[in-house]
């Protein structure tokens, strides 16, 4: 049985009764007054997510880490042995801690589950009568819904009408391959994968059209009884995180060896078992970097949603650590490089096409050929107007962008489109045989049926009656049209036999071709600067286009690009070439033209296999294969729901300046985890150098371990987390990929962390061998701990310049975060309460001269590490 639909097991029922049993309309579909009835009583179509328990769930996870279990048995034991103050800075470092934790992983799902909000699905509905596009969340029980190839399903629905339908149901069923579709009615007990005369929201249409009316929405939908059963499925953790928590508990259990050796020496030198308790339990936490995921989170987070404001949608948090190492974009160049807005220039008959003389572009009329070539490719589109009751220059035209251009331009030219309606999409466009036919009666006369293809010239050309001799001189023709910008659009026709039976596109031939539609797309006036951009980051751009090499060459030439014929590699040549042949051009190919998505899959892959990061831009059903296989699927907002279902990054504009903003963004989050990979596992090993040190020399222990707690918890996680605001990118060009966590970044911390930590603790060895006050010596060498933590942060702003090469005060949130742990670091020092708590004394001026000391040398040291670092690489 079907879940709670509104109609019992709608499959085993004809057409026309489902339609009856919803109230709705065989040819209009809905009345509008009926529309809102039918959503306030069957439900929105919306699939809610179940949000009761995901706060419990985040914040189990910040509870369960071993940093918190080592604390509240801290917390514990000492509240039992009565020392209540400790343990009530113990329990506040927990709460702070796990708060923190908590806010940004919450802020991280909330960042994910907003871009949903940007990406919305149109769909084609049927009401009072008329066509139109809607949100697919205001469709309701007994709408009539177009769907069409590339279009997701976004409702479940009982067929009634259909071309050619095939549905891919993997999402529901697993089933890799489409299900063809019918009208026949099924058992009442068919299971889903045998229900062929129904479609389900969420699926896609992989070929062909129908029309089917609502029979379930939202969550009454078999997808939203599914996401009911799987809600609470936890949100997969990116690659880096999952690395970052592998490095947790390794480091956890090595520091939890080394503190049981710090504890043990502690008592063989007669320390009391509670304080040395207390000083392991502080090591411990000074030692593992607590602050690290919760770093890497808020980077992350901050970074997916400073992108979504600049109109590129990032579906995952590993999408914005990918898009950091990409080396190379294989970019489409209508819509992306081009503004996609599409004016028609000429339209050339066969006659026109042989001859060398230049036809005028098309104004205001047009002879009668060129509008009956006009008027045949109107017959290939499927397109809606939302306003037909308006001019034809103010209509609305919904559909493919080419496909509309060509409706709307014959329809102001004074063309009858109406005609449209008395054909019928026999074979779909698709990316890999590049035309489209339509069957149907023509109102010229001609006896029975015809057959209108529409699609590439050159592939139409060649399927056609011509004579050898004509076609390359046509061919000449295309050439020298493409390379003067334009796109063009072939259109044929074939008067079909009764006998004639058509049904796969290898038997779309014998066509007499008619003509070319010819269009002008002009070049962004933004991207050539936004393609030089890019470079500068180490990013390579290469055109991978269906267009004719013409075409591609002068688009590449208003980028500024000169392109040599070496440099540009067709189709033909691509499933030619043997994989080694094809990989040994691809240092020098700036162009693939007349490519099918498989070519460019294929061709991805070998960049790959050179050792590139590779994104790649799509927009078709055919192009779904690609975008998954590639490092960074890149779909374009206009494209099918197909593509973007699968794309790692969405373009709400379609430009590729949002492409340049997300590898930006995506080099800006990068650079971003690095930082604070360093930072906070630089000063990881203080306490050990510093405790471990003291203990071995036979000195007294120079930080208490509520000094320690309080460092690590209320000073040094705050610029960690400030680090994700930080704005600057590396320009740095490179070759080749780095990894997450480079040899620079190793090399750094390493050095960084050993050398200071040991300098740390040679100073407080110095110092408490000599006539100084020991009570002032622990407060001064606590200080200087507590302040070169927050100090050194502007240093690390930047891992390979220096400091004095970049402003180092513009991140206002590492400010305050610095600001806040300065003031509480003075705190300690200077008000009565804390002194007695932390063990401190007020630190007279002229030691104050000290530390400032130690800051410049810790600073001057990090920017020598900086320098010497970036030389080796």
């Amino acid at each position: 049985m079907s879940n709670s639909s509104t109609v019992i097991a709608p499959w085993s029922k004809e057409g026309a009764e489902v339609v009856a049993l919803v109230q709705s309309h065989a040819v209009g579909g809905l009345r509008e007054e009926t529309v809102e009835k039918h959503r306030q009583q069957y439900g929105e179509n919306q699939v809610r997510e179940a949000n009761k328990f995901r706060m419990l769930r985040i914040l189990w996870r910040q509870c369960s880490s071993p940093l918190i279990f080592i604390l509240v048995a801290a917390a514990g034991v000492t509240a039992l042995l009565g020392e209540y103050i400790d343990s009530l800075i113990i329990a506040l470092a927990i709460t702070i801690n796990v708060a923190l934790g908590f806010y940004q992983e919450w802020r991280a799902e909330q960042a994910v589950a907003k871009l949903r909000t940007f990406i919305t699905v149109r769909t084609r509905v049927i009401r009072a009568g008329r066509e139109r596009e809607i949100d697919a969340t205001e469709v309701v029980v007994g709408d009539l819904v177009h769907i069409s190839y590339g279009s997701r399903i976004p409702a479940d629905g009982r067929l009634l009408q259909l071309q050619g339908l095939m549905v891919d149901e993997a999402i529901l069923t697993g089933e890799s391959l489409p299900v063809e579709k019918t009208l026949d009615t099924c058992l009442a007990t068919a299971p889903i994968s045998q229900r062929t005369n129904m479609v389900f929201g969420g699926t896609m249409v992989a070929e062909g059209s129908g029309v089917m009316v609502v029979t379930a929405v939202g969550d009454t939908t078999e997808l939203g009884v599914i996401a009911a059963l799987v809600s609470g499925t936890e949100r997969e953790s990116t690659p880096l995180q999952k690395t970052i928590a592998k490095m947790a508990w390794f480091i956890t259990i090595g520091i939890s060896i080394f503190v049981t050796g710090v504890f043990l020496l502690g008592i063989s030198r007669g320390e009391s078992v509670l304080e040395m308790f207390i000083v392991a339990v502080a090591v411990a936490v000074g030692a593992i970097p607590e602050a690290l995921p919760i770093g890497l989170t808020a980077v992350l987070a901050v970074g997916v949603e400073r992108l979504s404001k600049r109109k590129g949608v990032m579906r995952s948090l590993a999408a914005a650590e990918t898009l950091g190492s990409t080396t190379l974009v294989m970019t489409d160049k209508t819509g992306t490089l081009t503004t996609a807005t599409l004016s028609l220039v000429s339209v050339l008959g066969t006659d026109d096409l042989r001859s060398s003389a230049e036809v005028a572009e098309v104004h205001t009329s047009l002879s009668s050929n060129q509008k009956d070539i006009l008027r045949l490719s109107v017959l290939g589109t499927d397109v809606v107007v939302e306003n037909p009751d308006d001019e034809p220059g103010s209509w609305r035209v919904i559909g493919n962008v080419l496909e509309a251009t060509i409706f709307k331009s014959a329809a102001t030219s004074g063309i009858d489109v109406t005609q449209t309606e008395r054909f019928a999409l026999h074979i779909p466009f698709s990316s890999s045989h590049k035309f489209s036919a339509s069957r149907g009666i023509l109102l010229d006369g001609t006896n029975g049926e015809s057959l209108v293809v529409v699609g590439a010239p050159d592939i139409l050309l060649g399927r056609s009656t011509m004579s050898e001799q004509d076609k390359a001189i046509i061919l000449t023709r295309f050439a020298a049209e493409s390379l003067a910008g334009r796109r063009l659009v072939g259109v044929a026709v074939r008067h079909l036999h009764p006998a004639d039976n058509i049904d796969t596109v290898d038997q779309v031939r014998d066509l007499d071709f008619m003509g070319v539609i010819a269009f002008y797309d002009p070049v962004r006036t933004e991207v050539p600067e936004a393609i030089k951009t890019i470079e500068t980051y180490g990013v390579r751009v290469v055109i991978a286009t269906g267009d004719l090499p013409g075409t591609a060459i002068s688009v590449a030439a208003q980028l500024g690009w000169k392109v040599l014929p070496s440099e540009v590699v067709t189709g033909d040549m691509v499933r030619i070439l043997s994989d080694d042949e094809l990989k040994a051009q691809l240092a020098t190919v700036k162009i693939f033209a007349r490519v099918t998505p498989a070519d460019k899959l294929r061709v991805a892959k070998l960049f790959q296999a050179s050792g590139h990061v590779v994104a790649m831009t799509g927009d078709g059903v055919n192009d779904a294969p690609s975008l998954k296989a590639v490092d960074i699927g890149i779909a374009v907002g206009s494209g099918s729901d197909v593509a973007k279902g699968v794309a790692d990054l969405i373009l709400l504009d379609d430009n590729f300046n949002t492409i340049v903003a997300a590898i930006e963004e995506g080099k800006r989050v990068l650079g971003n985890i690095r930082k604070t990979f360093v930072y906070l596992m630089s000063n990881s090993l203080d306490e050990i150098f510093l405790i471990g040190g003291s203990l071995l020399f036979g000195l007294a222990l120079p930080l208490s371990a509520m000094q320690i707690i309080w460092v690590n918890f209320f000073t040094g996680s705050l610029p960690a987390v400030a680090f994700a605001f930080d704005k600057n990118v590396s320009h740095r060009s490179r070759q080749a990929p780095e990894h997450i966590i480079s040899r620079h970044v190793i090399r750094l911390t390493a050095v960084v962390g050993v050398v200071i930590s040991l300098l740390l603790f040679v100073m407080y060895y110095v110092m408490a061998n000599t006539a100084l006050p020991q009570e002032m010596v622990r407060t001064f060498i606590f200080v200087c701990f507590a302040t070169y933590i927050l100090i050194i942060s502007y240093s690390f702003r930047h891992l390979h310049k220096p400091i004095w090469r970049y402003h180092p005060f513009d991140n206002q949130v590492l400010n305050i975060g610095v600001s806040i742990g300065l003031v509480l670091t003075i705190a300690t020092l200077y008000i009565p309460f804390f002194q007695h708590v932390f063990e401190t004394t007020a630190l007279p001026l002229v030691w104050w001269g000290g530390v400032i000391i130690w800051l410049l040398f810790t600073i001057l040291f990090v920017e020598l590490s900086k320098w010497v670092s970036h030389r080796l690489q």
